[in-house]
């Protein structure tokens, strides 16, 4: 028999932010995705279970939940300023 899912706990503010942050229509879908991720978990979803309702991997929920225990909401949602690969402009493409 399996283990039983561990929970989260949000603060109520914590989850009205997060269910705003769901209904936003402006917003990146993987804010959407990662919001969802901790209200699931916050019910006591399992990571499998929470994986394949957004259509991740295993690996990716436990960091998201991961970096909400270790930081909070923000820290789960938005991802540090300069993550990611820096923009490549050749010679030919500056203006000039």
């Amino acid at each position: 028999m399996g283990r039983k899912a561990s929970t989260i706990n949000l603060s109520e503010d914590e989850r009205l932010y997060l269910e705003t942050q769901m209904r936003a229509r402006t917003i990146q879908a993987q804010t959407v995705i990662r919001a969802r991720i901790l209200l699931l978990k916050a019910e006591g979803i399992s990571v499998d279970h929470i994986a394949d309702k957004v259509g991740m991997n295993r690996k990716s929920v436990m960091l998201c939940i991961n970096k909400y225990l270790e930081g909070g909401v923000e820290n789960a949602l938005f991802d540090a300023p300069g993550r990611g690969r820096n923009a490549e402009i050749t010679d030919d493409e500056k203006p000039g």
